[in-house]
């Protein structure tokens, strides 16, 4: 039997390997080498990232001042709720001369000129509305008799 590579018969052994190398990638093409797909990828400028992060930023920091410097908009002043509720059991006891206990009062009162709103006692054993209006932006209250 002959050897088709041209080289003596192997006596039925497997042919010898071929002595060539595989043919290389194509050079043409979107994706042809990695050094290719290196170079096209996108950069952003210095200058575009400037012209969209900069009136960002800039917003951003305007809101966050006004809205702290700005009274009502972000920093907005509300009473702490177990020293309203001292205060109304105060007035009750020492101005109004009353057998007052157990008040209270809703949570995240506003500290504003003229706001009100209603706290809840037990006078006498009682069940009591008792009406607050705030009086100066400085957290002065004044307290209405027991309906």
């Amino acid at each position: 039997m002959t050897n088709p590579y041209g080289g003596p018969d192997n006596n039925g052994a497997a042919p010898p390997t071929p002595r060539w190398a595989p043919a290389p990638p194509p050079q043409w093409g979107p994706a042809a080498t990695p050094a290719a797909r290196t170079a096209r990828q996108r950069r952003f400028s210095p200058k575009l990232v400037v012209a969209v992060a900069g009136p960002v930023v800039a917003v951003v920091a305007l809101v966050a001042v006004l809205g702290l410097a700005w009274p009502g908009f972000l920093n907005q002043k509300v009473f702490d709720t177990a020293a309203l509720q001292q205060g109304v059991l105060t007035v009750l006891r020492d101005d109004y001369q009353l057998d007052a206990n157990n008040v209270a009062c809703p949570t995240g009162q506003s500290v504003e000129v003229e706001h009100r709103f209603s706290c809840s006692a037990q006078v006498a054993g009682v069940p009591k509305t008792i009406s607050v209006t705030v009086k100066s932006s400085d957290g002065r209250f004044e307290v209405g008799r027991p309906q």
